[in-house]
């Protein structure tokens, strides 16, 4: 394994096991539901920090931990699950791009 070449699969794995730890240890599902949102407002927060490179990487991971966290989360409704993230992403995205919260 050359890690220069695989990093975006081996990280991509590493999100996938700890969005299925943040579905397994979520008590019920509101709690579940409300760390899917703010985790999406997270992940738009790296996308718009990393929007002109590094895309296809952090896509990986994104759908890495989406992937962790549908099976982790399985006595969820997957739909809105998928609706909170994706939904976080873009709001989280938003909000910097509209410089309401400023980056680093």
């Amino acid at each position: 394994m050359n890690f220069q070449f695989d990093w975006p699969e081996l990280l991509a794995a590493i999100f996938a096991i700890i969005g299925l730890t943040f579905a397994l240890f979520s008590g019920n599902t509101m709690i579940l539901y409300a760390v899917c949102l703010l985790t999406g407002l997270m992940l738009g927060r790296l996308w718009y920090k990393f929007r002109m490179s590094h895309c296809v990487p952090l896509f990986f991971i994104v759908m890495g931990f989406f992937l962790g966290f549908i099976l982790g989360g399985i006595f969820a409704n997957i739909r809105i699950i998928a609706i909170l993230l994706l939904s976080g992403i873009l709001i989280g995205y938003w909000i910097h791009e509209k410089k309401l919260i400023r980056t680093v």
